[in-house]
């Protein structure tokens, strides 16, 4: 089956780029590379839109220079592709993942191995690194945890090493959803739950602290389903939003009876820690 591929030169490449490629996942890209200058992707060329590429692209001409090539390409193991392009991401001198072809490294207190088989949610990504750093900060030992809009499963398993009693990871993606399931158990996880869904599923009061590195519209969307989600004195840590919008969060946090806290910044992209009374 022939595969449609997108070269995106983009100026400047922070924190555009990103943006782009999680849109671009949105309209059913799954492979992405990033190039020296920008950003090449593919997808099934019965499910691409050029149409669709081009009003993602327009949304932020004003801010971010963007030409694009197309091009039909023969059908490729995109997965093959991806994982030899993998580097292992370290975040402080914590936590190491990698896959499981890299070597091991003793000098981290942990490590996550996984396959990425292209989900998002590798570590590479400046908001699940800021997601990993916030985690370390906080004693999950005997805590409930959620990680809505898991990926790779990177943030449920991390929550799993750090003693947490109960996990739960969602997506909407069954690609996603199947990766996070075979990650979490070759990394020795108890066998959580790994659930298709989304912030519609979320139980009310029932986690000590909800993961939720998605997309600015649908943590505005889903606000008050998160709000709820958490137990008293519960924690929702947001992020996958550009600092500009961190105000919107802010307010739509509070709408949702929350007490907005702590926030971080990294290559332009925000975490914003939420708490309920």
């Amino acid at each position: 089956m022939p595969w449609t591929q997108i070269d995106l030169l983009i100026e400047p490449l922070d924190p555009w780029r990103d943006l782009l490629m999680v849109e671009l996942g949105e309209l059913g890209f799954d492979s992405f590379e990033e190039t020296q200058q920008g950003l090449r992707a593919a997808v099934r060329t019965e499910r691409y839109t050029r149409v669709g590429v081009e009003k993602a692209l327009a949304r932020h001409r004003a801010h971010v220079k963007v030409s694009m090539e197309e091009r039909q390409v023969l059908d490729t193991n995109w997965n093959a592709v991806w994982e030899a392009a993998f580097e292992p991401v370290r975040v402080g001198n914590e936590v190491l993942i990698r896959a499981a072809f890299h070597p091991p490294d003793p000098g981290a207190r942990t490590e996550i191995v996984i396959t990425p088989r292209m989900a998002f949610g590798t570590g590479h990504h400046a908001t699940t690194r800021m997601m990993v750093e916030a985690m370390l900060a906080m004693d999950l030992d005997g805590r409930a945890v959620c990680d809505m809009g898991c990926g790779t499963g990177v943030l449920a398993i991390l929550a799993d090493k750090l003693g947490a009693a109960e996990v739960h990871a969602v997506d909407n993606d069954p690609q996603a959803v199947a990766n996070a399931r075979d990650n979490m158990a070759a990394n020795g996880c108890r066998p959580w739950p790994v659930a298709q869904g989304d912030v519609c599923d979320l139980e009310p009061g029932r986690w000590d602290l909800v993961l939720a590195n998605i997309e600015r519209n649908t943590l505005l969307r889903g606000m008050p389903r998160l709000a709820a989600a958490l137990k008293p004195r519960g924690t929702v840590l947001l992020s996958g939003f550009l600092a500009p919008d961190t105000d919107a969060l802010r307010a739509a946090a509070r709408e949702a009876g929350l007490r907005d806290g702590d926030a971080a910044q990294e290559a332009g992209w925000t975490l914003l820690a939420c708490h309920r009374p």
